[in-house]
């Protein structure tokens, strides 16, 4: 892989964990993950007069895909309510491809050696170290871990579905820039609903990070997407992982989270075992 693919590989994992870290410090999470989600539908439709429209078969992967991301959203901004960052978004990261995995073992007809196995148990054993405040001691924040893991499952079912519907499509870039632009509509609208005016005044308020982590996660999207037509994918796939331990040094040093090196180790280690169950 050259230099400039990695270095640009690195800038979208930090797009990702800074975007996320945006929803994490706004004054609502709901609000801020809603405000990205539209602005990253805007810059999406952008790209629609060049992609064309979808087939008709399509539509009902499209449609499954917008409420998987839907609910998906909706789990990580309470994750993100109820605990911290540096907890939540490396276990969140961190497990779906473990899950991905796992369904792919026992679903797809796809074999598995001992490595994985080891790399499943080494991304169980960080989640092991992230719940616990001291040893011995489990956090205090349960539902956050709880959500946390249910966005795990989500970005797992969204990752297969999404690979699947970007094969099924007369292109790629087809089948993201209809789902991103059109999954904006349902996570807004949901915001309105539980919080009406003040979500939109919050969002007006916080205009400029809104429209930047939008921008952000379009933009980390789309390099990993070309990084992924000029390297291996497995190898850019696995550096896209760093966000994990990116995540994890920006709750302790940004956000004075609590948990400091252990978290940071926990960080590491999950990334760890996600590097090899995806090159692997």
């Amino acid at each position: 892989m050259s230099t400039t693919v990695t270095i640009l590989v690195l800038v979208a994992a930090l797009f990702h964990a800074l975007w996320n870290a945006f929803v994490k410090k706004g004054s609502d999470p709901l609000v801020s993950i809603a405000g990205i989600a539209l602005a990253c539908g805007f810059f999406s439709a952008l790209l629609i007069p060049f992609v064309g429209f979808p087939n008709v078969d399509m539509w009902p992967i499209i449609i499954v895909s917008i409420c998987i991301h839907t609910i998906y959203m909706i789990a990580l901004s309470q994750a993100y309510r109820y605990g911290d960052f540096s907890l939540a978004y490396p276990i969140a990261r961190g497990t779906a491809p473990a899950i991905v995995v796992v369904v792919s073992l026992l679903f797809l007809n796809e074999s598995f050696d001992i490595g994985q196995l080891i790399s499943i148990g080494g991304i169980l054993f960080g989640i092991f170290l992230f719940a616990l405040r001291r040893f011995g001691d489990v956090i205090a924040d349960k539902r956050s871990l709880a959500y946390a893991l249910i966005t795990a499952v989500l970005i797992a079912a969204y990752t297969l579905l999404d690979g699947y519907g970007a094969r099924r499509a007369s292109s790629a870039l087809n089948y993201v820039a209809w789902t991103l632009s059109l999954q904006a509509f349902p996570i807004f609208l949901y915001m309105l609903y539980r919080n009406g005016n003040e979500g939109v005044l919050a969002l007006k308020k916080n205009a400029i990070s809104t429209i930047g982590g939008g921008f952000m996660a379009l933009t980390g999207y789309g390099i990993v997407l070309w990084a992924m037509t000029q390297a291996p994918i497995a190898l850019v796939a696995t550096l896209r992982e760093t966000s994990i331990i990116i995540a994890a040094l920006i709750g302790m040093f940004w956000m004075k989270e609590p948990g400091g090196w252990r978290r940071i180790a926990a960080a590491i280690i999950i990334f760890m075992s996600v590097v090899y169950l995806k090159v692997h």
